[in-house]
């Protein structure tokens, strides 16, 4: 079970920050391979993620549910996607715990335990870290380019960066 963990400084308070990540329209750019993000309702989102891992291209249908949350510092939230074409399925379970940095800015620390089943498990444990590292590394890049960009609703375009889950 690949886990990975990010760690970055956002140039924003926490409550910012946080409404920033339950904004679908402003979240979904940053989200490498994303489609889609489609709010269910005020705790389940559903997504549509096309990732390509080793040799095989995934396109997972996701619907990801707020398990926990303490506005504006902690959200945990789980999931369970799945590539019928493929025949495979993942499950994710993902801590984010916000904090104070000085001068306005915010401590991001996010961790993720990701299940990968079926054809996409097979690649290997290995491949799989290797490619859930890069993209937890492009999430946090791209969530800290666009709060520090002062993106708006109006203006959702996706950070310098953003790929396709491609690699």
């Amino acid at each position: 079970m690949p886990h990975f963990e990010e760690r970055f400084t956002v140039k924003a308070p926490p409550e910012t920050v946080w409404a920033f990540l339950l904004d679908p329209k402003r979240l979904a750019p940053c989200i490498p391979g994303c489609d889609e993000l489609e709010v269910v309702d005020e705790r389940t989102y559903r997504l549509r993620l096309s990732v390509k891992v080793g040799f095989l291209s995934t396109r997972q249908d996701v619907r990801m549910e707020i398990v926990e949350a303490d506005p504006p510092w902690r959200l945990v939230s789980e999931g369970r996607g799945e590539d019928n074409r493929l025949g495979s399925r993942v499950e994710v379970r993902t801590r984010m715990e916000l904090s104070p940095a000085g001068d306005g800015a915010t401590a991001v620390a996010y961790a993720s335990d990701v299940t990968v089943l079926g054809r996409l498990g097979s690649i290997g444990d290995a491949v799989m870290k290797v490619k859930a590292k890069e993209l937890a590394g492009l999430f946090a890049h791209n969530v800290k380019a666009a709060l520090e960009s002062n993106l708006s609703p109006k203006n959702p375009s996706p950070p310098q960066g953003r790929g396709q889950g491609e690699g």
